[in-house]
């Protein structure tokens, strides 16, 4: 890795990695690098000229990945579930759990210290936890569809972490999946998304009709759903 210093004194650092590509590609990564790929044949000043005219982008791009990072942080003393935030007590044992329950996150350890440590503890609890909540909306909106003309097939709901969708709907092999992070939401807001990803089983894109579908059927839809753009 190399550091270098442009001309209004910020330093940039980039890893350069030789291969037989046609362009100069830089990658800048949260770490705060930017990894370089380019053909021997072009030179190292040549590289560092496209570094620099660059360099705004490169630093904005470091620093909207920085906030990214502090917005998916999970707290080691508190904890969002449900729209509220918890507080989180240790308990000193050997039992090694998180447990979340109605008021606070109770994280029994031996290594308080430990934030990584007490980190995968709380984020285990709350997956534990938000996949109980996902099984009783999912039954709750299935038992509302009942009373439409949509009868979705037998459908199977994974929860998984995902960077750029609350939600997404494959109705041709009748699966749904479900953003993990929607357990900081609204109980309302998560059903909303149900409720979305359901239509698309009738309606498969954003058309006026779809949304016409959950207003009917889910009038709330709007006013929940807005919160995840917030």
């Amino acid at each position: 890795m190399k550091t270098i210093t442009l001309s209004d004194g910020r330093a940039l650092s980039y890893e350069l990695t030789r291969k037989r590509v046609r362009n100069i590609n830089c990658r800048p990564k949260e770490d705060g690098v930017v990894y370089v790929s380019a053909s021997p044949r072009v030179s190292v000043r040549e590289i560092e000229s496209v570094l620099e005219k660059n360099a705004d982008f490169f630093f904005s791009a470091f620093k909207k990945a920085k906030e990214q990072r502090e917005r998916n942080k999970v707290s080691t003393s508190s904890v969002k579930w449900l729209g509220e935030e918890f507080p989180v007590r240790f308990i000193e044992s050997g039992r090694e759990v998180a447990v979340l329950d109605k008021s606070e996150c109770r994280v029994f350890t031996r290594l308080p210290d430990s934030a990584e440590y007490v980190l995968a503890l709380i984020q285990k609890a709350v997956l534990t936890s938000f996949e109980q909540v996902c099984r009783e909306i999912n039954a709750e909106v299935l038992s509302e569809l009942a009373h439409t003309d949509l009868q979705p097939p037998p459908t199977l709901i994974t929860i998984k972490d995902m960077k750029s969708r609350w939600g997404s709907c494959s109705y041709t092999r009748g699966h749904i999946s479900i953003n993990s992070r929607l357990s900081a939401y609204p109980r309302e807001t998560i059903k909303a998304v149900f409720w979305h990803e359901y239509a698309h089983y009738k309606y498969h894109d954003h058309s006026r009709n779809f949304y016409e579908f959950l207003n009917t059927y889910y009038p709330e839809y709007f006013k929940w759903h807005e919160l995840l753009k917030e």
